[in-house]
């Protein structure tokens, strides 16, 4: 009897040990579960990746800085755009309409003046169309003739190769097949596209965190390509261009409004640095997003922490403590206007 009355004893205090074991886990489970946040609560811009009725408007954001320079510069800027194809050769010449711009070149200073439009577009058409990447607008030079009759005067303007140069080509394209380049690309972005579910705010989420998961940043900065798409969708190694650029592109792609956005950031240990990121619009609201920075140089395959992933995604105003816009794309040229983000408190 007492034997039977300690075998019940012992199952009982088991079963009651087991019980508390699996209470205390229960109650770890649900504190561990209670500290975790959401991805929303790591973003906090109000919006919510569960909003299935959010709605964004649909634009390809492809003429944010042609819309603002002036007209003779956005005749530049469209002949460019429509020779794509010829400059693809890498030597063609690209002529205007003789006398289109005679208004330009009969005042004083006038080849300068037109010189100065030249660069206007050209620093547009490299922020609104980053596809171009193989392109060095460097290497090409803005040429007239002459042509007088009587007190006649009449201007052919021509943009032609800047002597001593082989070809429009950055350095690194000068012996590459651009076209399988190109076809490679849009492939590639097509299958990251493919994986792209959700609405449109889960889509940019999506493929924000596949340019954190894939690309490397080059520490070397001697990378072939590390500032362009295809050093990023195909490569896999590039600097903040190349993730900035990645980024509006895929956008693009699925007529989300993205913009490229450069300057100077100072980063955690107080250093300011040359740098570039994006502006998005999302229900007519731009926010902020810096790829790059959500992708921070870790060691030893550490996985990066929910907290810094999110950290520049989707932001407001809060981030121009660290980020300083530079209105003026290439020195001494035309101050663009930026929308303004998202307000942010503190």
């Amino acid at each position: 009897m007492r034997k039977f009355l300690r075998l019940i004893f012992i199952l009982l205090l088991y079963i009651f040990v087991v019980l508390i074991i699996l209470w205390k886990a229960d109650v770890l489970e649900y504190t561990v579960l209670e500290k975790i946040k959401t991805t929303d609560e790591y973003i906090e811009n109000g919006l919510s990746l569960e909003d299935k009725n959010l709605i964004i408007e649909k634009q390809v954001e492809d003429k944010y800085y042609y819309n603002q320079i002036d007209d003779d510069a956005k005749k530049i800027y469209d002949k460019l755009i429509d020779s794509k194809e010829e400059l693809k050769t890498g030597t063609a010449g690209i002529e205007f309409t003789k006398g289109e711009f005679n208004h330009v070149l009969r005042q004083e200073n006038g080849l300068e003046l037109l010189s100065q439009k030249y660069q206007e577009a050209v620093d547009a058409l490299r922020y609104d169309h980053i596809e171009l990447y193989y392109l060095d607008f460097t290497k090409m030079v803005l040429r007239t003739i002459t042509y007088t009759r009587g007190r006649d005067v009449t201007y052919e303007v021509l943009l032609t190769l800047a002597e001593g140069q082989e070809n429009y080509f950055q350095d690194d394209l000068a012996n590459a097949d651009l076209n399988a380049m190109i076809e490679t690309t849009e492939k590639v972005s097509q299958e990251i596209l493919e994986q792209a579910d959700g609405t449109d705010y889960q889509k940019i989420q999506y493929i924000h965190d596949w340019l954190i998961d894939n690309l490397e940043y080059d520490t070397t900065y001697n990378a072939h390509n590390n500032r362009n798409i295809y050093g990023a969708l195909v490569n896999r190694e590039v600097v903040c261009e190349g993730y900035a650029k990645a980024f509006k592109y895929l956008l693009d792609k699925i007529e989300i409004p993205c913009i490229l956005v450069s300057g100077n950031a100072t980063n955690s240990e107080g250093q300011s640095e040359k740098h570039m990121w994006n502006y998005i619009r999302i229900n007519n609201v731009w926010y902020f997003v810096d790829v790059t920075w959500d992708d921070p140089i870790i060691t030893n395959s550490n996985k990066l922490p929910q907290k810094y992933r999110y950290k520049y995604f989707c932001q407001g105003d809060n981030t121009a403590t660290t980020h300083v816009i530079e209105k003026s794309l290439t020195e001494g040229g035309k101050e663009f206007e930026y929308p303004e983000l998202y307000h942010k408190e503190q």
